[in-house]
C-alpha cells in the first residue's frame, strides 16, 4: 500500500468535514438545551464546513506547492476588504430586519468588493519588486492590508462575547488542522467522490432544516459565529 498523501483538495475535503464536527461543538453547547438540538447540530456542522473545507483546501495547497503570486494577491485582497466589509455588515445588521434580504445584499457587496481588492492586489504585485518604487508601493500596500485585518480583529474582539471568541477559535483550529495535518491512510482510501457526496447531502439537509424558524432564530442568537455561513437562509422575520 502506497503511503503517498492524497491531493490537497481530497485531503482538505476529508479532514475538513471531520474537523467541522468538533469545531461546531462550542456553538452546539449553547443550543443543546433547545427542543431542536439534533437539527441544530446538523446545521452547525454544515455551516462550519463551509468555512473549514474551502479555506483549509486553499491553505493546504499553498503549504504543499508554495504560495504563487495569485495566492499572495488573493490573501492581500481578502485582508484589504475585511475592515470595510465588517463595518458594512455591522450597519446592515442594525438597519435590515429581513435576514435573507440582508444576507443577499451583504453577499453581493462582499463579492464585488473582494473582486476589486483582489484585482488591485494583482495590479500591485504584478510588477515584482525589482525596482525601489515597486518595492515601496508593495510594502505600503501590504501594510494597509495588515492594518485592515488588524482593525477587523479589534472590532471583533471589542464587540464579541467570550462564547463567540471560543467559536472563532474552534473554527481557526479546524482550519489549521485541515490545512496542515497529514491525512490518515483510512481516510485517504475513501475516494473524494464519497466525501463530496457526503458534503452535498449534509448541506442539503441543513438548508432544508432551516425552514424551521425556531432553529434559525435560536442559532442566530446563541451561536452567531458558527452559524454565520448559513444564517442568511434563515427566516426573515
Amino acid at each position: 500500500m502506497s503511503g503517498a498523501q492524497p491531493s490537497a483538495a481530497h485531503g482538505a475535503l476529508a479532514l475538513g468535514l471531520l474537523c467541522s464536527v468538533p469545531a461546531a461543538v462550542p456553538g452546539f453547547v449553547r443550543v443543546a438545551g433547545s427542543s431542536s438540538a439534533a437539527i441544530a447540530a446538523l446545521v452547525l456542522v454544515a455551516s462550519v464546513s463551509l468555512v473549514v473545507v474551502p479555506t483549509g483546501a486553499w491553505l493546504r495547497r499553498v503549504a504543499q506547492s508554495g504560495a504563487a503570486r495569485g495566492d499572495r494577491a488573493l490573501a492581500a485582497g481578502a485582508a484589504l476588504s475585511a475592515l470595510p466589509l465588517a463595518l458594512f455588515g455591522g450597519v446592515l445588521k442594525s438597519t435590515t430586519h429581513h435576514r435573507p434580504l440582508g444576507g443577499a445584499t451583504f453577499a453581493v457587496a462582499a463579492l464585488c468588493l473582494l473582486a476589486l481588492c483582489v484585482a488591485l492586489s494583482f495590479r500591485v504585485y504584478r510588477g515584482g519588486s525589482e525596482s525601489a518604487v515597486n518595492s515601496t508601493w508593495q510594502n505600503l500596500f501590504s501594510l494597509g492590508c495588515g492594518l485592515s485585518l488588524a482593525g477587523t480583529a479589534a472590532l471583533g474582539l471589542a464587540g464579541a462575547a467570550r462564547p463567540s471568541l471560543v467559536e472563532a477559535a474552534a473554527l481557526a483550529g479546524a482550519v489549521a488542522v485541515t490545512a496542515l495535518a497529514p491525512v490518515p491512510a483510512r481516510l485517504a482510501r475513501v475516494g473524494w467522490q464519497v466525501w463530496g457526496a457526503g458534503w452535498v447531502i449534509l448541506l442539503a439537509c441543513a438548508m432544508a432544516s432551516l425552514r424551521s424558524a425556531p432553529v434559525s432564530s435560536t442559532l442566530g442568537s446563541r451561536a452567531p459565529v458558527s452559524f454565520a455561513s448559513l444564517s442568511w437562509l434563515g427566516d426573515g422575520s
